[in-house]
């Protein structure tokens, strides 16, 4: 039995498939698809568990309701991720660093018109989003110290650029 997943991936393009070791280590590659943001052409990565790893096209349908997802640039951005909540359901959260926020905001594009406005705790770089996503890999977890902010889907999370 082949073995293509867990987990699949798409990007700005919209081309979907499965997250594989193939060319270089999953870390690696995590690291170099979240470094090719550029709020230009590229906005946004995201990765999720495919319902069937062993069919080359099993990534088409979730496993579940759960992902993680970066958008911005390499320089500067947001992660999030949809985690079961305390009630079971799933939930969409912005993933932080524990420290407060200094009270100033970024505005973080997600499209050619859109943008996200996330706090100053809030903000990463490629390098520190790679290690958030590897660890959702290996776990479907995001670890400590990193916070969690969860979002409220009931109101417009982005405005004009």
């Amino acid at each position: 039995m082949t073995f293509y997943g867990p987990f699949a991936q798409v990007a700005s393009d919209g081309q979907k498939g499965w997250l594989t070791d193939d060319y270089r280590p999953i870390s690696d590659q995590l690291r170099r698809m979240l470094g090719l943001l550029d709020s230009k052409q590229e906005y946004t990565y995201s990765i999720w568990r495919g319902a069937d790893a062993t069919n080359i096209v099993g990534f088409r349908e979730p496993a579940n309701d759960y992902f993680i997802q970066a958008a911005g640039s390499a320089d500067a951005m947001t992660v999030e991720v949809r985690l079961p909540g305390p009630d079971g359901e799933g939930h969409l959260y912005t993933v932080g660093r524990p420290e407060s926020a200094d009270g100033t905001t970024t505005l973080i594009p997600i499209s050619d018109r859109r943008a996200v406005r996330v706090s100053s705790n809030e903000v990463f770089t490629a390098d520190e989003a790679a290690v958030i996503f590897y660890t959702y890999y290996l776990t479907d977890a995001v670890s400590q110290p990193y916070v969690l902010r969860e979002l409220d889907l009931s109101n417009e999370l982005s405005e004009e650029r």
